[in-house]
């Protein structure tokens, strides 16, 4: 995505979608130079936008020590020599006839940083990794809750005082986005102004201390794979490569064994109807067309050998990317020949029932013996939920089985059906049999003029 057309400076806009994450290649065409903020690991694409704009690559700088994926700089700078020294608070560097200059911004980091681009002393655009979002910012409780109101505080400077004499045509470009756990409330848009922003922006328009640090500290749980991602980026991980690594294909009693012998999980990337119809025992339904990497790494453990099922060789490359992003390299290979080959081998498939959200009411209101689950977050909840319902978020439904009922059928939904997939296949691995899947969307609910219930 070409950001910043024209004669000014070139802006690519590279997106890891699953992670709600944005990553920047910053480019002057007509001198030839460009550098990356913020860079995923698997670099392949910075270098292919590059050779498109005919630059080349000479610094890489990250805003913040990630906590939600590894940083890609250290590759880079093995791909092209790039320098990736952190460019301190007030100083610059030159991008061709532009100038670069790194602002000290805390907030969502004690040591935050945000880059100025400037023409000449013109400010053009601010590069505000997870200091200001479109729409939020990003959360200030990832160092523990002892710092969480301090760095709060801090980003309440941030916006009002450190960044208050920057124009309003500023461009923004943030790294955090909708749907990363690092925030909360941001929208889909990879860019800004920030004129639009402190004009529509709920923490540049809330001018009072105590509102703010409210509305900062209200914030979902974030994945467990968070907890140990910054030490991980402090040591590095081993290098990549110009190139994703080839994943291995792997026959079903070789996918097998590796479950048995090693406790390799298998993770199923089809949709969430497909796994319904039929899947590997024990296997999670973790689909590509969702955050995969953010569930897997808040399920499972870093380290435990990975077994990808299902899918076309694309999504399973996909996935594959996703993985590495978090540094979940231990990735076995891949099943050949799907759950297809699976069961032509003689192994065993389960299935789940499916209903929509019209049956899950039906049931409810004619008081059929059936427990309903509602797998989603917190919020969601006390939003209204359908009565009687059970609420086991997602990352607590194996902690949570030996309440969940066993007499009658479980049917579990969430918000779309996506984490009631997952919510589903953690059932089946606690031993529960009789699952069903709500596959409509929860909103459905409220088309059928249903009532809800609300803690309290």
């Amino acid at each position: 995505m070409n950001a910043m057309p024209g004669a000014g400076p070139e802006v690519r806009v590279l997106r890891a979608r699953e992670l709600g994450n944005s990553s920047f290649l910053v480019a002057d065409p007509g001198g030839g130079e460009a550098l990356v903020i913020d860079p995923f690991r698997d670099v392949d694409q910075y270098l292919q936008e590059a050779g498109e704009l005919g630059v080349k690559i000479g610094r890489a700088l990250d805003t913040h020590l990630h906590n939600d994926f590894v940083s890609g700089c250290r590759e880079l700078a093995a791909a092209t020599g790039a320098a990736i020294e952190p460019l301190p608070a007030g100083a610059s560097t030159p991008l061709g006839r532009f100038t670069l200059r790194s602002l000290s911004t805390p907030g969502h980091t004690p040591d935050h940083l945000g880059y100025l681009l400037l023409e000449g002393e013109r400010p053009l655009a601010l590069f505000s990794g997870g200091a200001l979002m479109v729409g939020s910012i990003a959360r200030t409780d990832l160092f523990g809750p002892h710092l969480a109101v301090h760095l709060a505080l801090e980003a309440f400077r941030t916006l009002k005082v450190r960044l208050r004499g920057l124009p309003d045509d500023v461009a923004l470009y943030p790294t955090h986005g909708a749907g990363s756990f690092c925030g909360s409330g941001g929208s889909r848009a990879a860019q800004s102004t920030l004129g639009q922003e402190r004009s529509s922006n709920p923490f540049l328009t809330t001018e009072e201390l105590m509102p703010f640090i409210a509305r900062a500290l209200h914030q979902g749980r974030y994945p467990d794979y968070y907890r140990g991602m910054a030490d991980l980026n402090r040591r590095g991980v081993p290098l990549l490569g110009r190139e994703l690594p080839p994943l291995k294909p792997l026959r079903p009693f070789q996918v097998e064994t590796l479950t048995r012998e090693r406790g390799a999980a298998v993770i199923d990337i089809r949709s969430p109807a497909e796994y319904d119809r039929s899947h590997l025992p024990g296997s999670y339904s973790i689909g590509g067309e969702g955050p995969l990497s953010a569930w897997v790494g808040w399920l499972i453990e870093g380290g435990r050998p990975l077994v990808l099922a299902g899918g076309t060789a694309e999504q399973q490359r996909l996935a594959q990317r996703q993985l590495l992003r978090i540094g979940y390299d231990s990735i076995a290979g891949v099943l050949e020949g799907g759950v297809e080959a699976w069961q032509a081998a003689g192994l065993p498939v389960r299935s789940f029932e499916t209903a929509e959200i019209e049956d899950l009411a039906t049931w409810i209101l004619s008081a059929e013996p059936v427990t309903v689950l509602d797998a989603r977050d917190e919020d969601e909840w006390v939003h209204g939920h359908a009565p009687g319902a059970l609420h086991v978020y997602v990352p607590d439904v194996s902690a949570r089985a030996a309440e969940i009922p066993r007499e009658a059928p479980v049917a579990v939904h969430c918000a779309s059906g996506y984490r009631a997939a997952i919510a589903a296949s953690l059932l089946e691995q606690a031993g529960l049999t009789r699952i069903i899947r709500i596959a409509g969307e929860w909103s459905e609910w409220d088309r059928l003029h249903l009532a809800t219930t609300a803690p309290g």
